[in-house]
C-alpha cells in the first residue's frame, strides 16, 4: 500500500495563529519568530510554500535585531535572500508586500511594543528538514552591533572565509605540533581556538560583555578580537617555535615600555598593534597575527573572528590629513594615497582640521559599515607639515607601487623603524593624544634622537 508524500515546498503551522499572544518573558523565542512571520503572509492561516515562510523569517530575524541595535541582517537581508535555494519558486506571491524594509520596519515597531525587554539576540534561525523553526540566540543584546554579528557567528558570508597562506613556515611547525601532541600546554592552546569549555578558565581574562557594551560598536568588535589574539598570543609564546619572534618583542618591550606618557610615548594600543601584526621574522613575514590566522583556520576558530583578525593583520599605520569633523567622526584622508574616510576615535580626541595624524586606521568590521576606526590613540605631527612628509614619500619611494608605500608604512627598512620614529619624535601629550615631531629618515629633526641626546 503507497503512501501520499507530503509536498516538501508547503508547510503549515499549527502552533501559532497571526494574532498577539500574551508577551510571556518565558517564551521560546522560536515561538516569537513563529508569530512574528506568520504577520508578513497574506493567508497566515492558511497553508504556505516554505520559500515564503524562510523569507518570512529572514525578515522577521531582521528585525528583532534591529529592535535590539543590531542592523546586519537588515542591512544584508536581500543578500540573505538571494542566496536561497528555490528553484522557480517565488516567497512574494503569498507575502503582504514585496518592499521589504517596509515589512522590516513594521516587525520593528511590534518587537518594540509587544517585547521590550527580550533583548535575546538571534544568531541563526531557519527552518529545520522537519518544517520546525529553529532559531538559536545569544543573551549578549546589549553588547553592539559589530560584536554580535562579527564575533557570535550572525552569519558566515563567502567573504569571510580566511585562507591561510602556504608560506609560514613557522606557523606550520605550529600546526604540525599540535597534531602531534595530546597533552599538556599545546592541547589547551587547541581548545583555546576552538573556544571549548577547557579553556573557559582562559577565555576570563578577555574582556567582558559589559566592558564591551560601553564601546561604539566598530570599536567593541575589533576590541575584542584584539583581546583573542592576546589571548592566544600568550599560549602560542610558549612554543620554541616562536622563539625568534617572542625574543625581538621580549627585547622591544624592555627597551620602550610601552604604557602610554609619561613613562612612554609608546601606547599599549600601539605596541599591541605592532607586535601582533607588524613585527616579523622570516622570509615569510611571520607574525603573531599569520599565526594566529594559520592555527585558528586548522583547529576551528570562528570565521567572522577569523575575518577580523585578518583585518588587523592587514592593517598598518599611516599619515593622514584631518579634514574636519563630522559629529563624533573624525573626517581624514590619507596623504600619500588620498583616500579619505570617516572615522571613530575611541580616545575621545576629536582633532582639527589641517593636523596631521600617525595612525592606525581600520576599516569597518562589518560588510557594509561606515565607520572607520582608529585603533591606537592619535599621534599628531606638529612638525614639519604636509609638504615635507610627501617629499619623503617622494625620496624614501621614488617611483613606488602602492603595494611597497603600504609595506614601507606596515613594516619599514628594519623592525624598529617606526617604533624608534614614535619613541625619539615624543614633543608632548594630553590624555587622549600624543604629539611628535621629526621625519622618520632625518635623525636630527627628531627631539630624542642619539644625536640630539
Amino acid at each position: 500500500m503507497s503512501k501520499k508524500r507530503r509536498n516538501s515546498n508547503v508547510v503549515r503551522f499549527s502552533v501559532l495563529g497571526a494574532g498577539a499572544t500574551p508577551a510571556d518573558p518565558g517564551r521560546k523565542l522560536s515561538d516569537i519568530m513563529k508569530e512574528m512571520a506568520l504577520r508578513l503572509l497574506k493567508r497566515p492561516d492558511g497553508m504556505a510554500s516554505r520559500p515564503a515562510i524562510e523569507a518570512a523569517l529572514i525578515l522577521a530575524t531582521a528585525a528583532w535585531n534591529a529592535a535590539l541595535g543590531d542592523y546586519l541582517f537588515r542591512n544584508q537581508h536581500r543578500e540573505l535572500l538571494a542566496k536561497c535555494e528555490w528553484g522557480d519558486a517565488s516567497p512574494w506571491a503569498e507575502l503582504r508586500a514585496t518592499d521589504t524594509d517596509q515589512l522590516i520596519a513594521e516587525l520593528v515597531e511590534y518587537k518594540r511594543a509587544r517585547f521590550p525587554e527580550d533583548d535575546r539576540l538571534i544568531v541563526a534561525a531557519g527552518l529545520s528538514p522537519e518544517d520546525q523553526v529553529q532559531v538559536h540566540w545569544s543573551d549578549h543584546g546589549k553588547v553592539a552591533a559589530a560584536v554580535n554579528t562579527a564575533l557570535f557567528g550572525l552569519t558566515v558570508s563567502e567573504e569571510a572565509a580566511v585562507t591561510p597562506r602556504a608560506d609560514h613556515p613557522v606557523a606550520e611547525k605550529i600546526v604540525a605540533r599540535i597534531k602531534r601532541e595530546v597533552q599538556g600546554k599545546v592541547t589547551d592552546l587547541k581548545a583555546v581556538v576552538a573556544g571549548r569549555t577547557a579553556a573557559d578558565e582562559i577565555q576570563k581574562s578577555v574582556v567582558s560583555t559589559e566592558a564591551l557594551a560601553a564601546l561604539h560598536p566598530a570599536h567593541a568588535a575589533y576590541v575584542y578580537a584584539l583581546n583573542q589574539v592576546s589571548l592566544l598570543a600568550e599560549q602560542l609564546a610558549s612554543l620554541d617555535e616562536l622563539a625568534p619572534l617572542v625574543k625581538l618583542l621580549s627585547k622591544a618591550e624592555d627597551e620602550y615600555l610601552p604604557s602610554g606618557p609619561p613613562m612612554s610615548p609608546l601606547t599599549r594600543s600601539f605596541f599591541s598593534c605592532w607586535s601582533f601584526f607588524d613585527a616579523r621574522v622570516g622570509s615569510g613575514d611571520e607574525t603573531i597575527g599569520t599565526t594566529v590566522l594559520k592555527v585558528g583556520a586548522i583547529f576551528g576558530m570562528a570565521p567572522e573572528l577569523l575575518r577580523l583578525v585578518q583585518l588587523m593583520q592587514d592593517s598598518r599605520m599611516g599619515v593622514y590629513l584631518h579634514e574636519g569633523r563630522e559629529g563624533d567622526l573624525a573626517a581624514l584622508r590619507e596623504l600619500a594615497t588620498g583616500e579619505g574616510c570617516r572615522a571613530v576615535v575611541p580616545s575621545g580626541y576629536r582633532g582639527q582640521r589641517g593636523e596631521l595624524w600617525y595612525a592606525r586606521v581600520l576599516p569597518p568590521p562589518v560588510p557594509g559599515g561606515a565607520e572607520h576606526v582608529v585603533l591606537t590613540t592619535p599621534y599628531v605631527l606638529l612638525r614639519p607639515g604636509p609638504r615635507e612628509w610627501r617629499a619623503y614619500f617622494a625620496r624614501t619611494l621614488p617611483g613606488a607601487s602602492r603595494a611597497a608605500y603600504e609595506r614601507h608604512m606596515k613594516y619599514g627598512p628594519t623592525n624598529s623603524y617606526w617604533t624608534e620614529f614614535v619613541f625619539e619624535g615624543y614633543v608632548n601629550h594630553q590624555a587622549e593624544v600624543i604629539y611628535l615631531a621629526g621625519l622618520p629618515d632625518i635623525e636630527k629633526s627628531r627631539p630624542h634622537s642619539r644625536v640630539n641626546s
